[in-house]
């Protein structure tokens, strides 16, 4: 083998391999194992997603707070006898549903 067909199979090598330093083996492992099942062995893809998703539970965990504030001033204001006035989204928005009083 020349060396540069050598060279080629080496690149074509890193370009399929999977190295990373200073993480748990059993993580590491996990890692693979996931990226195998569900990416067809292509690790950038799965640690794509690992961080899409780390990103977004980031996301969701910075607004828990106040998501889980206004559930339980919600459920104060159903417990007091209150009408609520409506449920109030992240962006401002009210969403507001009517109900009748009597039977339906």
């Amino acid at each position: 083998m020349e060396k540069e067909e050598f060279n080629e199979v080496v690149l074509r090598e890193k370009e399929k391999s999977f190295f990373i330093s200073r993480i748990p083996k059993q993580v590491k492992e996990e890692i693979i194992d996931f990226a195998n099942k569900e990416f067809c062995q292509d690790y950038g893809m799965a640690i794509k997603h690992i961080w899409d998703s780390y990103k977004l539970w980031l996301h969701f965990m910075s607004n828990w707070d106040f998501k889980l504030d206004s559930i339980y001033n919600l459920l104060l204001d159903l417990n007091s006898g209150k009408k609520p006035e409506g449920i109030k989204m992240l962006n401002g928005k009210k969403i507001k549903k009517e109900v009748k009083d009597g039977s339906t």
